[in-house]
């Protein structure tokens, strides 16, 4: 399903291109994906909050979730912004097929660790923001999370402090745990399975100063984190009684 609503995306670029409407193919891409994923695989994505993302369509924005796999493309489809690119590991840019789907939708790469990397990434999300009104999906833990606790990893610093150099809202986004959901023999998500999502209230950062920024990265990881629990212990079936 990801190979085939890359290439649809990839199908629609020239157009877009044309029309200078470059992220919009990210857009078509994760429309495609959430009916593949619906349709296909019986998948089926709950929100909580949606209209905390309308901010999103009309003013630049930096969204934080949780990352747990690659499987959150399933998830990130349902939400995806109709102005947004958002920002991968450098390896996913040299894949086929997704990989140019991502470069053509102007989607960013990062490489953990190199100074150059982080610093060429920081300008260009940047010109998103400011310059382009394009919002932009970030995952502050920084990398894949496998725990299967749900518990999160420590965030990291660069989406707050690009909230604070740019006045961008941060828009939080909570995902209930997938592991469950996921059968690891057959490599596929359950059947009929529901993933649960919750958008938080989105955070504003007109006040925000650089000292502050420290509270507000403990503050939204304990926020995503209650939330991720509450999501999950939902979706945790009742023992049966015996």
């Amino acid at each position: 399903c990801v190979l085939l609503a890359s290439a649809i995306g990839i199908a629609v670029s020239p157009l877009l291109r044309l029309v200078r409407r470059q992220s919009a193919i990210n857009w078509v891409g994760a429309q495609a994906m959430r009916i593949l994923t619906e349709h296909v695989l019986g998948i089926t994505v709950e929100i909580e909050g949606a209209e905390n993302l309308v901010r999103a369509n009309s003013q630049a924005c930096i969204i934080v979730a949780n990352h747990q796999s690659m499987l959150d493309v399933v998830w990130l489809a349902w939400v995806f912004p109709r102005r947004a690119v958002i920002v991968a590991n450098m390896y996913i840019r040299r894949l086929p097929v997704l990989g140019w789907f991502m470069r053509l939708g102007g989607n960013l790469f990062v490489k953990q660790g190199d100074k150059q990397s982080v610093s060429a990434l920081f300008e260009s999300s940047l010109r998103y923001l400011e310059h382009e009104r394009t919002s932009i999906v970030m995952f502050p833990e920084g990398q894949r999370n496998p725990s299967e606790s749900g518990t999160l990893l420590d965030f990291k610093k660069g989406a707050f402090f690009l909230a604070y150099c740019t006045r961008a809202p941060i828009i939080p986004i909570a995902v209930q745990c997938t592991h469950p959901l996921f059968s690891w023999s057959l490599l596929r998500f359950r059947r009929n399975c529901v993933v649960r999502v919750r958008v938080l209230l989105p955070v504003s950062t007109d006040t925000l100063t650089e000292e502050d920024i420290p509270t507000l990265i403990a503050d939204t990881r304990r926020d995503i984190q209650k939330a991720c629990n509450t999501l999950s212990a939902a979706a945790r079936p009742s023992p049966t009684s015996t």
